[in-house]
């Protein structure tokens, strides 16, 4: 298991070319922007949800990985949480690696659920890898959107945020990282994760739906 530590910021749209003008950018490891294509997954009844379980797989190039998060803890935009990957050979879910020592106590076993897709964050990343403070950090611009087609809707919540993620070193340096950045850029801390806001628009949805029988 990783533990994933990152900070979540969010900034407009108009700011993106100042952002990769600064000078702290500049000096670092730059890799060009992919596409990322990610389905999230749940039960009917939303129970991985409850359980604050994330699980997702994504398309990265030829590549697909399956993704589960764990309950963590968010303060100020920096999050912490239990983080898995599994490459696949296809876009297909293996329950087969939720495993009971990393699936939480209070769900069935993943192999005994009925996970279904629920919504997609389609974005696309940039990343700089740098050295600050004493930490490696990977700051990645996101932009894109999260998506929920079904039952006759469409709703889609814009991605455009920049995810400071620690590698290696301590976690203060990521708020330390943040400040130098935001000395430029109008840059704000931002507690919702990809998953929050697909959520957010299924249940938006489902009320939507309800209203209209």
């Amino acid at each position: 298991m990783a533990t994933e530590t990152e900070l979540k910021l969010r900034l407009d749209s108009e700011d993106v070319a100042a952002l990769r003008q600064h000078p702290l950018l500049q000096q670092a490891d730059h890799r060009a922007p992919q596409t990322l294509f990610n389905t999230y997954y749940d039960t009917p009844a939303l129970d991985l949800a409850k359980a604050r379980v994330a699980l997702r797989i994504r398309r990265q190039g030829e590549r697909y990985i399956q993704t589960l998060k764990t309950r963590g803890q968010s303060i100020n935009g920096l999050h912490q949480r239990g983080e898995w990957e599994w490459d696949l050979d296809a876009a297909q879910l293996d329950p087969t690696r939720l495993s009971a020592d990393i699936w939480p106590a209070a769900l069935p076993a993943a192999a005994d659920l009925t996970l279904l897709p629920v919504f997609t964050t389609d974005f696309e990343r940039e990343i700089w890898l740098l050295d600050y403070a004493g930490a490696h950090i990977e700051v990645a611009l996101d932009r894109g959107a999260v998506l929920y087609s079904g039952e006759g809707a469409h709703l889609e919540d814009p991605i455009m945020e920049l995810e400071l993620e620690l590698k290696s070193g301590d976690a203060d340096a990521l708020l330390k990282l943040a400040d130098a950045l935001a000395s430029e850029l109008p840059l704000h801390p931002f507690d919702l994760s990809k998953a929050q806001r697909g959520y957010a628009l299924f249940r938006q949805a489902q009320a939507t739906t309800e209203d209209s029988e």
